[in-house]
């Protein structure tokens, strides 16, 4: 029996990510009433009831208070048996009916109308759904249930009079027309879903998150970045150079007291006066096992931020691995924030500007032609001219030219001009002055002391999950190798 928290984890995953499917944003609900026959004891009736709370401004009617004029929703057929009058009913009304049904006994022939679509989902299953074993067919998860409903209602002039089937793999019933032909967009995989059942199950009392990432080894990934991650702070200790946890591993450290359970990296972040400092001592200081990757230490890397990569391991992204000769070990990132203008306009112009000279020197290292999120094509095609016929060296030269355009200036604000932050724009310099220690896995690490207001700066409401679903290491991996440290034991750390 799942506990509360948990429960109503899962369910806030099926409405939080149903919410969320393609086109649902451009449909228009204003004018839009539902009438509804279904089992409204139901747990995916409430989840349901609870996404159409969110999505209409008129309320659901449902079974006995059924308006002609509104879009019929008939469902739970097996445990709602419909009585003769609403089967007739249904066979006779003008208005579009939606009949959600799970097994074969359904007959699709009876019902007359030609204003009925029929979803045939077969056995439904999901964490937090039911005790299910689900089938590679005729088994729908939970997620593409509810979504694939609210998707058939978004697309009502893409749906004919059919049945349409939303499962995994091959439909048990002939009839049924798969609705990703016509471009519906599955939730969730059935491996996934799988596993989230089983989770659910075995772990009633936790929080779900995808621990079965890189092999199992996702814990033994999480030792070995905390052992970079130490590196670092020891050579920074050891010359009294300021910086702080950043990114994810910030956000890690306020609300989990450690790394995010499900993710893969780890952040640093620093200001440029403490990162010059650094780049001092970092080579005669790092430990043989490590390597600090930047432009100047691997002729191959051209990232606008700096890495700190371990040595005999491998750590290979669908994008890195066409860099043969690159150290590719696992590894943290070390980001700068540099000032920018005190002036909303001169913040806006930097940021443009600053995303323009990394664009030329990513589509350099990529050898592709420039594109700037498909805009200013004109522009981007004397760019990519002027790319091919201009160095790495001069590029990139560019690139730290702009980023570091303001910090001669001691402006009062900052920018995350080498992350992934950068189009949040600036952010007050003080948030960045103090230093505080935060718990990490068991040691005391560096977070600013304005971290509250960082993170919603960075992430918005950053002590709220992602959807479960969703709870899944980030990186497109293509190739992981522990190398010597797969029984590592993190006591060496």
């Amino acid at each position: 029996m799942l506990n509360t928290d948990v429960l109503n984890d899962y369910k806030n995953d099926w409405i939080k990510r149903c919410t969320s499917i393609k086109d649902l944003d451009s449909f228009s609900f204003a004018d839009f009433r539902i009438s509804w026959l279904a089992n409204e004891n139901n747990v995916a009736f409430s989840a349901m009831a609870r996404i159409f709370e969110y999505l209409l401004p008129k309320p659901v009617r449902t079974n006995d208070n059924i308006n002609d004029d509104d879009l019929l929703l008939v469902w739970d057929l097996s445990d709602f048996p419909l009585s003769e009058d609403q089967r007739k009913k249904i066979a006779s009304c003008n208005n579009k009916t939606l009949i959600v049904y799970d097994n074969d006994g359904f007959s699709f022939d009876e019902y007359s109308s030609d204003n009925i679509t029929a979803l045939y989902c077969g056995s439904i299953y999901g964490a937090g759904y039911n005790d299910i074993m689900p089938d590679k067919n005729s088994c729908t998860n939970v997620l593409d249930f509810l979504a694939a409903q609210l998707y058939m209602l978004c697309n009502q002039d893409l749906i004919e009079d059919n049945v349409y089937y939303a499962g995994h793999g091959e439909c048990d019933n002939a009839s049924a027309l798969k609705l990703s032909n016509l471009g519906y967009q599955p939730m969730i995989s059935y491996d996934d879903g799988r596993y989230m059942t089983d989770y659910a199950k075995e772990r009633p009392d936790e929080l779900f998150y995808f621990d079965n990432t890189y092999n199992g080894n996702l814990d033994l990934l999480h030792e070995l970045l905390l052992k970079c991650l130490l590196e670092f702070d020891r050579i920074c200790k050891k010359h009294d150079i300021k910086y702080f946890l950043g990114g994810g591993t910030l956000l890690g450290a306020i609300r989990h007291g450690g790394m995010i359970p499900w993710d893969d990296d780890m952040d640093v972040m620093m200001l440029r006066e403490d990162y010059d400092k650094f780049l001092q001592v970092v080579g005669d200081e790092i430990c043989d096992d490590m390597f600090f990757q930047s432009s100047e230490t691997d002729n191959e890397y051209h990232s606008i931020f700096t890495k700190i990569r371990l040595n005999g391991t491998a750590f290979v992204t669908q994008y890195s691995q066409q860099f043969e000769n690159m150290h590719q070990g696992i590894f943290i990132d070390i980001f700068v924030h540099d000032h920018t203008s005190d002036s909303k306009l001169g913040q806006k112009l930097h940021v443009f500007k600053t995303l323009f000279a990394r664009s030329m020197v990513f589509h350099k290292w990529a050898n592709t032609p420039m594109h700037f999120y498909g805009k200013l094509k004109l522009v981007c095609k004397l760019a990519t001219r002027y790319i091919n016929k201009t160095s790495m060296q001069k590029l990139e030269a560019i690139q730290d030219k702009v980023v570091r355009k303001y910090n001669s200036k001691n402006t009062k604000y900052l920018y995350d001009g080498t992350g992934e932050h950068l189009r949040h724009g600036a952010f007050p310099a003080k948030w960045l002055d103090e230093v505080e220690y935060a718990d990490f896995s068991g040691h005391k690490l560096p977070v600013p002391k304005f971290a509250d207001e960082y993170l919603k700066y960075s992430y918005g409401n950053y002590m709220e999950l992602i959807p479960a679903s969703l709870r899944k290491a980030g990186h497109d991996i293509v190739k992981v190798d522990f190398g010597k440290y797969k029984n590592f034991d993190k006591q060496e750390s």
